[in-house]
């Protein structure tokens, strides 16, 4: 079985591409176990990946394309704790939803994306939006 890690932010459109770049590829739905996954800037108490609007949308999109999908979180330095949930998955690709933004506002502001791209021994598949 293959394992996909879909890291997912509170953005439901980017959620959405997201969830049709992994529809349209050529999978045989039983055998692909998706994971949504969201990474709390904060440790919360009451923080539940689940409540997100943009978690159930992926994952009620995901099931109806025939996925399973499994809902999974952790706060804190979103980096690290994408590569190490990957890592303890054995997820065969991280899918990543990345934003529009020029050089001067990655190095500003970081870029996750960028630098699970740069780290990860996984395949990244990588989805943006218009």
């Amino acid at each position: 079985m293959k394992t996909i890690l879909l890291c997912i932010d509170t953005d439901i459109e980017r959620a959405v591409e997201q969830v049709k770049s992994v529809t349209e590829l050529p999978l045989e739905t039983d055998q692909v176990r998706i994971v949504l996954y969201h990474v709390f800037r904060a440790d919360g108490e009451n923080a539940d990946a689940e409540n997100l609007k943009s978690v159930s949308e992926a994952s009620e999109r995901l099931e109806e394309a025939g996925f399973t999908v499994e809902v999974a979180q952790s706060s804190g330095d979103a980096v690290r704790n994408i590569l190490n949930q990957a890592a303890e998955l054995d997820a065969n690709v991280i899918s990543l939803a990345g934003r529009k933004r020029s050089p001067t506002g990655k190095a500003l502001f970081g870029s996750v994306t960028q630098d699970v791209i740069l780290r990860s021994d996984q395949t990244v598949l990588l989805s943006t939006t218009e």
